[in-house]
């Protein structure tokens, strides 16, 4: 549904100014892997709706989302205190984006 929505709302020329910058691609597709709270089985489907955008975005959407969600990041802040889960998240975040685009580059 999330999916369907988001190629069906967004105007596709939108969508192709965002997938044809390279660096914008990978943090929107990560920013939507932590908004969208849905678990990792699902996160392929939505990856491979997603088809204007560029192989490294999409693995960057896959490896970023089971890290880093609002939902972890909620129960982080419920069980470590907000001050970790305001430092975790963020390092997490980068981390999980930067591997998925070093991984992008050396195998695409």
């Amino acid at each position: 549904m999330a999916a369907a929505t988001i190629n069906v709302v967004v105007p596709e020329q939108w969508l192709q100014t965002l997938a044809d910058q390279p660096a914008l691609s990978v943090l929107a597709l990560a920013g939507l892997a932590v908004l969208l709270l849905i678990c990792s089985e699902a996160d392929a489907i939505v990856a491979a709706s997603l088809s204007q955008f560029s192989l490294t975005a999409r693995l960057a959407f896959l490896g970023v989302g089971p890290m880093v969600d609002l939902r972890l990041i909620s129960m982080q802040a419920g069980i470590f205190g907000r001050r970790f889960a305001a430092r975790f998240a963020p390092a997490t975040f980068t981390v999980a984006g930067a591997v998925a685009v070093i991984t992008g580059k050396v195998l695409l």
